[in-house]
């Protein structure tokens, strides 16, 4: 039996981070989750690794789904409660999607996320994680990690604030172990930069129920 997630995260770093969202369409939080919990998801990461749990990620969502190559190149498997870290992690992602509702009244009603591996060479071109008005993925969650990442191991994220702005990124976040950066899915284009070596992260998506009658509308 699975021992009970206990992890919090900081009330008032993550009042800030939402409040950052808010105002701008995306917040970055350096260190809001602890290394104790990195360390544990990694070794649940490269477990899943060496077991083959992982496959080449895909462009789309069921017959939708589609091996674009050209967009992005990074292996991927969803995350579940299977794992005492995953769990945990989870259970932080709920205290997010509580606290996000409960300060912008999004609606949120579910939280899906996926292991990301990135091979040296790894991107993932500029995009955004839900076209607009598909309401199927409402606030975008990035979780690093990189225990020893370091300047020249790429893998930066770029974000931009707008869809229209073709400039230079307004922010790149060095994906280090602990940061988490939360982006409005249909809004905030963003995209990873090349790896130099292998990079690891939680991506995540709360979604709002967008199923009629009642119906619940499941992740996957």
């Amino acid at each position: 039996m699975l021992e009970q997630p206990t992890a919090r995260l900081d009330a008032v770093r993550l009042d800030g981070l939402i409040e950052a969202l808010a105002r701008d369409g995306y917040a970055v939080a350096p260190g809001l989750f602890d290394f104790g919990l990195v360390d544990r998801l990694l070794a649940a990461a490269e477990l899943r690794e060496s077991s083959g749990a992982l496959a080449r990620a895909a462009i789309g969502r069921e017959a939708g789904r589609n091996l674009e190559t050209g967009v992005r190149n990074v292996e991927a498997c969803w995350l579940d409660s299977s794992d005492t870290a995953e769990a945990e992690f989870l259970n932080l992602a709920e205290q997010v999607r509580v606290s996000i509702n409960r300060r912008l009244f999004l609606g949120l009603f579910e939280f899906e996320a996926q292991l990301l591996v990135y091979p040296p060479g790894g991107y993932y071109k500029r995009h955004l994680d839900s076209f607009a008005g598909a309401r199927n993925r409402i606030v975008s969650l990035v979780a690093y990690l990189n225990r020893d990442w370091k300047e020249g191991d790429g893998g930066e994220l770029d974000i931009w604030r707008t869809p229209t702005d073709e400039g230079a990124p307004a922010v790149t976040v060095a994906p280090c172990a602990g940061t988490i950066v939360l982006m409005l899915s249909e809004e905030i284009p963003h995209a990873v930069r090349p790896s130099a070596a292998v990079r690891r992260v939680i991506a995540g998506w709360f979604r709002v129920n967008a199923s009629a009658s009642g119906r619940v509308d499941p992740a996957r």
